[in-house]
């Protein structure tokens, strides 16, 4: 039996009203002259994130981006990315310029229910690629659960913070029925 519930335990458990569900997926996708020029790993968490919403969770979506090489890079942010989200699901989407600290806690406290913020790319922070713990913890305080999208490729080369580092249940989005 796998050690993740899937979001159907947690739909079956409880309300989602008002609950802070942190979905850690794969929004590396291809941006030309500013903008998304394939949806197709978007289409493949709309589901997840949509059902989110309609059951009135503040859905919280965190994720890397390309490889920065210093630092914050305009070229990587995930912007572009939370605009081609809102299309997606036809709903607008919110975005925070920051994925930890006071940007991000400001955005998630202030989202209301039923809502989707997209945080900036964890990947400005090198903590991020180095698996460290401390920012690990700093990225999902606020949720009080998360949900984790399959990521579409293996990506073994480069270690991931869990998902949820002790703060929160880990739950499986809906697209690991479909993999």
């Amino acid at each position: 039996m796998s050690a993740y519930k899937s979001l159907d335990d947690l739909f079956a458990a409880r309300d989602l009203k008002g609950l802070r569900v942190l979905v850690r997926c794969d929004l590396n996708v291809p941006i030309t002259d500013g903008r998304v020029s394939d949806v197709t790993r978007l289409t493949r968490i709309a589901p997840t994130l949509d059902e989110l919403a309609r059951k009135g969770a503040k859905v919280v979506v965190l994720s890397h981006f390309g490889r920065p090489k210093k630092g914050p890079d305009p070229e990587l942010s995930l912007s572009p990315v939370a605009a081609a989200l809102a299309g997606v699901l036809g709903e607008d989407v919110n975005f925070a310029g920051d994925c930890i600290g006071p940007t991000a806690a400001h955005a998630v406290s202030a989202l209301p229910d039923g809502e989707v913020l997209v945080l900036e790319n964890t990947r400005f922070y090198p903590e991020e690629e180095e698996n460290d713990p401390t920012f690990a913890k700093a990225s999902p305080r606020w949720a009080m659960s998360t949900s984790m999208t399959p990521f579409p490729a293996p990506i073994a080369r480069t270690p991931r913070p869990r998902a949820s580092p002790g703060c929160c249940p880990p739950m499986r989005g809906a697209a690991w029925k479909r993999n």
